[in-house]
């Protein structure tokens, strides 16, 4: 899953592709549909090892019973638990329209979910525009990463602030931990549970746009309230000094 960012124009228009672009790219649809097929058969035999609690559920409850979508936004670092926990619900996501992300969104696929196709640097304003054409007038979910696919860590770009304006909907702050996080090398120090760890999924008090609020503002308390509830998470879990992004090596 790539992130909900900043978005971008569009790209230029470009003309018809030749035969060799139709090929490789039906090779390219393939190759990630297969690939993600691999991904899902791993992800369901981990999953299965897996314990996860949720925590504050009756916050997405309380999010539909106003007959608006649940935007769930959680730390890049923290979403695998999140996708682990809601297989099979149509949650809208999004995937960037790379390689790897051909194979994340055929994983998604079979994981149940709906991805769009974008990110910040391709197709960003189209990606935007068709999640909120999904998502206006339902009470369906969204799992939102607003401080990816690259950082800044921990904080939250416009597109989300545009997100919940576009569909008068809060924003659900979402934490996640580990009994036993294995934290990866990554700009983000990405967290992948262990097989057989204890995890849990904490839902915390849904942050919406107040009148005349600046965006900066709004972000401001999302990546708050989205701080004390990974903070929560990690108590829950026993993980103490959890790294927040990756340190920066020291100039010579």
């Amino acid at each position: 899953m790539r992130s909900f960012a900043s978005w971008a124009e569009g790209s230029p228009a470009r003309g018809p592709k030749s035969v060799q672009e139709r090929v490789t790219g039906e090779n390219r649809s393939v190759g990630g549909k297969v690939l993600g097929f691999l991904v899902f058969l791993f992800v369901a035999v981990w999953r299965a090892t897996l314990r996860i609690r949720i925590v504050g559920e009756e916050r997405q409850g309380e999010i539909m019973a106003l007959g608006r979508p649940v935007l769930h936004a959680i730390w890049h670092q923290r979403m695998v638990l999140g996708i682990f926990r809601f297989p099979f619900r149509g949650v809208v996501t999004m995937a960037s329209r790379s390689k790897d992300g051909d194979v994340i969104a055929a994983f998604l696929l079979f994981w149940g979910f709906r991805a769009v196709r974008g990110s910040s640097s391709r197709g960003g304003s189209e990606a935007l525009s068709e999640m909120i054409d999904v998502l206006k007038g339902t009470t369906r979910w969204a799992a939102l990463t607003p401080d990816g696919p690259r950082g800044p860590a921990r904080r939250s770009k416009p597109g989300l602030h545009r997100l919940a304006l576009a569909l008068d909907a809060p924003v659900l702050p979402v934490g996640t931990s580990s009994t036993r996080p294995r934290f990866l090398r990554s700009w983000d120090r990405y967290l992948l549970p262990l097989p057989f760890s204890r995890n849990v999924v904490v839902f915390g008090e849904p942050v919406k746009p107040a009148p005349g609020e600046s965006a900066d503002a709004f972000l401001s308390r999302v990546d708050e309230a989205i701080d004390r509830m990974t903070a929560e998470a990690d108590r829950l879990s026993g993980v103490a000094d959890a790294p927040r992004e990756r340190a920066r090596e020291a100039s010579t």
